[in-house]
């Protein structure tokens, strides 16, 4: 059978929360964008100009890696891409908070330095993932084992590095820069070599079964056939520069109980 169409409705309401997201990024990019360059133009110079010129790169940074993650909306992993820009968004206050705040105690100053540098892994990273993500659906064996073990070493990579900056008995011991940069360079090798992989790699056709058949165009295949009074086989037949053979012209649309209308079966 061809799909439903009872998804639609879900498919409209995520569209338009997509668009009200990506509006949300771009407007606040572009007012970041404007205050940087009024400040630049007319502003005044010193620790003002610095502050806004900085939150204009954080607002832009946190942005491409919220649209990044953005990018997996309504796949597979559509739960992790808007995960990943919550905490891009998370990580963008942390930073904004970094910037503009100038108050507070030695601990909290240390708390927030370190969810700041904790945030600037994880934004990348995720943002990373979510991009390699894309090529899930790819069947080619290399594509998938590379794409795998780059999101297991990027994984393991970010685990580290947080943990690093959080624990100082972890970040001083003697084996840890060695682990970590072994583990960096080849989260940095897959993320490079996967997605050239799948440009060079492509994959063949695929078979496609009944459920994967657009419901609106079985419809029309179905009330097109049926207004003819031919079966679908013979509708489709020139199309594919094939014959109907005399014995695919049985349930013809004109023929036969109302009850039993033309299918896509031939």
């Amino acid at each position: 059978m061809a799909r439903s169409s009872e998804t639609d409705p879900t498919r409209a309401t995520r569209r338009r929360l997509l668009t009200a997201l990506v509006a949300v990024i771009v407007v606040s990019f572009a007012l970041a964008a404007a205050a940087g360059i009024t400040v630049l133009i007319i502003g005044p110079e010193g620790d003002l100009m610095s502050r806004v010129l900085v939150t204009t790169l954080i607002v832009g940074g946190f942005s491409v890696g919220a649209l990044s993650c953005l990018a997996l909306w309504g796949r597979a992993a559509h739960t992790f891409g808007v995960i990943g820009a919550a905490v891009n968004a998370a990580s963008a206050v942390v930073a904004l908070l970094a910037v503009w705040v100038e108050q507070g105690s030695d601990d909290f100053w240390r708390v927030l330095n370190r969810l700041l540098v904790s945030g600037l892994i994880v934004s990348a990273a995720w943002a990373l993932a979510s991009l390699l993500l894309l090529l899930s659906r790819r069947r080619r064996s290399v594509i998938r084992v590379g794409l795998i073990a780059t999101l297991v070493a990027l994984g393991i990579t970010v685990a580290l590095a947080v943990a690093g900056v959080w624990w100082d008995d972890l970040a001083d011991a003697e084996i840890y820069p060695r682990v970590l940069g072994t583990l960096g360079i080849l989260s940095a090798l897959g993320v490079v070599v996967v997605p050239v992989l799948a440009l060079l790699l492509r994959d063949g056709p695929a078979a496609r079964g009944p459920e994967d058949f657009p419901a609106d165009v079985a419809e029309r295949l179905i009330e097109t056939a049926r207004a003819r009074g031919i079966t679908v086989a013979e509708l489709v037949a020139p199309v594919l520069g094939e014959q109907a053979r005399p014995s695919e012209i049985t349930g013809r649309a004109d023929h036969g109980s109302p009850d039993a209308p033309p299918t896509l079966e031939a």
